[in-house]
């Protein structure tokens, strides 16, 4: 039973954001998705999330440039000066945190729901496995609140907007065994954060990635990609 409602969905191009847009198309009548360049060494992810959305056949991909973003330094991800460690994720906030991105994500992403009256943003952190402040639970909700408390659909219609985070509480492995039982097509997602094809798989984010699909026991069908 499909749900009734509209959702924009954060769609970076990756495995989480692809997995939650199959989830959306499944719970939801319209599905709307936004993406963002914020200066990032992977910029190709972009060509993947478009990939997706177009295979997804959403109401309507916006892909949003975040410029004051690209001037963070110390940043692995926007920093020409700092290198992509090729490490495992450590137990505090690696180098390639862009501080207050997601928290900047939600609120573009919050002005066009206000827009098109959007009652649900989508954002597939998940905590469990991940160092980055603002993929959990305390972000999220103290990101929902601040949304509702500015939006301008809510102050009119007297309703409410969901930060919907289906994924908090799972693991790597647990999304994308969400996403093989929806069908994700997972070989036109991407991972790595130096933006190589094929992916470097020596990067934080390669090697999660590479995990999960093992414990799925099942091959990364992005290896097969070739420059």
């Amino acid at each position: 039973m499909r749900r009734s409602g509209s959702i924009i969905v954060l769609v970076s191009g990756g495995m989480d954001s692809a997995t939650l847009l199959w989830l959306a198309k499944k719970y939801f009548e319209k599905v709307y998705a936004i993406s963002f360049d914020y200066g990032q060494k992977h910029r190709i992810e972009l060509d993947f999330a478009k990939k997706l959305t177009e295979r997804a056949g959403v109401e309507k991909h916006l892909i949003v440039e975040v410029p004051h973003l690209r001037g963070i330094e110390g940043s692995a991800l926007t920093d020409e000066n700092v290198e992509i460690p090729s490490e495992e994720y450590p137990d505090q906030p690696p180098v390639t945190t862009v501080p207050m991105r997601n928290l900047n994500f939600l609120a573009v992403a919050a002005s066009f729901a206000d827009i098109y009256e959007i009652e649900n943003i989508g954002i597939g952190v998940h905590s469990v496995d991940s160092p980055y402040p603002d993929c959990r639970a305390e972000f999220v909700s103290a990101a929902e609140a601040a949304i509702n408390a500015s939006s301008v659909m809510v102050a009119k219609k007297k309703n409410r907007i969901t930060v919907w985070s289906p994924f908090l509480g799972m693991t790597k492995a647990d999304v994308l065994k969400t996403g093989l039982e929806l069908g994700v097509p997972y070989e036109i997602t991407y991972s790595c954060y130096r933006g190589t094809l094929p992916p470097c798989g020596e990067c934080a984010t390669c090697r999660q990635r590479e995990e999960a699909f093992k414990a799925a026991g099942i091959e990364d069908p992005i290896k097969k990609i070739k420059r």
